[in-house]
């Protein structure tokens, strides 16, 4: 199955690593992260109040951590604290991103997310995943494979099916096709689960389309859709409004 996908001419398409490292900003502290013998993550902690629930945020394929220096306020605004992690290859991580590890990082990155958080908040409420476009995925598996760790997912632009997105990048799953919808496709692993969900998509959205939100809705049992008028893909935050009140609802019915 993965020479399916780890072929150099479709990881190409998939993701668009760059290098980025600037100082944090107040209230926020760099980590790295090892996932592998001389292999570690860099990451961003925007830590505003140990009193806050902390997001762990996977960002979309052309985005590193610093990104989100700008949006960090915002989550504050809305009391949570914001930890953003890179891929491979980006920002100051090492290595060469691709399906596999992207895929088998995340849980080294949730052991040390959820350690970090139990250190330095150890009574605050449970924390969140996030998980945007391409980070859909790493948060998924995350928050399914550990619920009680976490109080809830919050999706952005993501996917549901993996294989007709495959299709469009001109990748034939041929008969890996099964076992690409198990591992990766979102609402397969929604499915299986009860745990809050909060999907917001672009209405709009040509690359990933909105049907995929609909279809992760149907697959959670415990999930809101919040579509986002008059957007797309990459520019969601053009509905700041509606995003942040949406993703404040959400927190705000959750559990501790």
């Amino acid at each position: 199955m993965w020479q399916v996908i780890d072929r150099p001419e479709f990881q190409e398409r998939v993701f668009f690593p760059r290098a980025s490292h600037s100082a944090p900003p107040a209230f926020a502290d760099d980590h790295r992260i090892e996932v592998a013998t001389g292999v570690s993550l860099g990451a961003r902690l925007h830590f505003f109040d140990p009193a806050f629930r902390t997001v762990l945020a996977f960002h979309g394929n052309g985005e590193t951590v610093p990104d989100y220096d700008d949006i960090a306020p915002a989550f504050r605004s809305i009391g949570l604290n914001l930890f953003v992690v890179d891929y491979r290859g980006y920002g100051w991580s090492d290595g060469s991103p691709g399906f596999r590890t992207y895929h088998e990082d995340s849980k080294a990155v949730s052991a040390y997310f959820l350690g970090l958080i139990a250190d330095r908040q150890p009574a605050a409420p449970r924390p969140l995943v996030f998980g945007r476009s391409l980070g859909s995925h790493p948060a998924t598996l995350i928050a399914t494979d550990n619920p009680a760790a976490y109080a809830g997912l919050i999706l952005e632009s993501g996917f549901a099916d993996i294989v007709p997105l495959l299709s469009l990048l001109g990748v034939d799953p041929g008969p890996h096709a099964e076992e690409l919808r198990r591992i990766f496709s979102n609402d397969r692993r929604l499915s299986g689960t009860n745990i809050p969900v909060l999907i917001l998509h672009g209405e709009l959205d040509q690359l990933i389309p909105a049907s995929h939100a609909r279809d992760n809705h149907r697959a959670a049992s415990n999930s809101t859709l919040a579509l986002l008028p008059g957007v797309g893909h990459n520019d969601v935050l053009r509905q700041a409004d509606l995003y942040f009140k949406s993703i404040r609802q959400f927190v705000q019915t959750l559990p501790q």
